[in-house]
């Protein structure tokens, strides 16, 4: 058996992170007890043209969201690389930097059907051992080149010096981060410290300013009390409201609710908007009322997220929001000002 402590390779735009990757190293923790994971940011991937973030803010959340995980660590191996980040670079420079240890690299099954395409694949598909996460029952396909490296337990992973593909099937997460911006637009982002906090509202809160915004004929605090009670008056579940003034760039409250269907959240959006737009509140945006699976309505001042109880809990907006992470955004702007005045 390989000498070393078993570390894993999870790597990504992160744009943004979500519960789906979290929750899928849990999940592996729970079979492997690996030692640590690293998420490695990638920077400059080959194969996508366009990321609508920043690399440091990027990097900025992924730091604050795996604050609260004990073994994962945000990864910048690829950010300090100056050139494009091909996979063989970071897992020889992860053997260079840990040469005792057992090293897998985690990758989706989506992945592993285009792995043959990968640079060099040839080369170094054996300097490492795979871990395919697939949803159970699905068929991740593996094509007949692959067929005798795949290994039935997780022991033989742990055995194996390299080469080895593990399909781990032990979680329903989804790691595709597309779902989540399926809210959020491209916009430019300051630089500097008030534009990672700008980046962590959008993303964290799936929504966009993209518009100019006009004097408000009602006070933050007065569009939320309307807002609560147009939710509480269609029976809205788990209604919570979390301020966010000290440090949002974008808007004072979010709000966040959940409906029993598709026709409740549509209905919940719906009854916010319309009693709002009477009082002479326009919302600048409105998203997700054709599908009602989650709906975003944007007041400026205040935003709403009602969703279906499953994909609020999927995307765990709460969390992003706890006290902890407002903490230390609050303290790095505090210290961006103060440096700089």
């Amino acid at each position: 058996m390989p000498e070393g402590k078993l570390r894993l390779i999870f790597g990504g735009t992160f744009n943004p992170l979500h519960k789906g990757h979290t929750g899928a190293m849990e999940a592996l923790d729970d079979v492997l007890k690996f030692h640590s994971v690293h998420f490695v940011l990638s920077a400059r991937p080959p194969h996508k043209n366009e990321v609508s973030a920043s690399v440091r803010d990027r990097y900025t959340m992924l730091e604050l969201a795996l604050s609260d995980y004990e073994h994962f660590y945000a990864d910048d191996t690829e950010i300090i690389r100056p050139t494009i980040s091909y996979t063989i670079d970071t897992v020889r420079s992860f053997k260079r930097r840990f040469i005792n240890s057992n090293l897998s690299i985690v990758i989706g099954a989506d992945s592993l059907l285009k792995l043959h395409t990968w640079y060099r694949i040839e080369q170094w598909i054996d300097d490492i051992n795979w871990i395919v996460l697939s949803r159970p029952g699905y068929d991740v396909g593996i094509a007949n080149p692959l067929h005798d490296r795949v290994v039935a337990t997780y022991e033989e992973l742990k055995a194996s010096k390299g080469g080895a593909i593990w399909v781990f099937e032990g979680s329903d997460f989804q790691i595709s981060s597309t779902e989540l911006r399926r809210c959020l637009q491209a916009v430019p982002h300051k630089s500097g410290t008030a534009g990672i906090a700008r980046f962590i509202s959008c993303s964290t809160s799936a929504r966009v300013h993209t518009h100019t915004f006009t004097i408000p004929i009602m006070k933050p605090e007065q569009i939320k009390d309307h807002v609560i009670e147009a939710l509480e008056n269609v029976k809205a579940q788990e209604i919570r409201c979390i301020d966010i003034k000290d440090i949002s760039d974008f808007a004072d409250y979010m709000i966040v609710a959940s409906g029993t269907s598709d026709t409740h959240v549509k209905a919940l959006a719906r009854s916010a908007s319309d009693d709002l737009r009477r009082l002479g509140v326009i919302p600048l945006n409105e998203d997700g009322a054709d599908i009602g699976e989650w709906v975003l309505v944007d007041f400026g001042d205040v935003v709403l997220h009602v969703m279906r109880p499953e994909v609020r809990a999927y995307y765990d907006l709460e969390k992003l929001w706890d006290e902890d992470v407002r903490e230390l955004v609050k303290k790095h702007r505090d210290a961006s000002t103060d440096q700089s005045s």
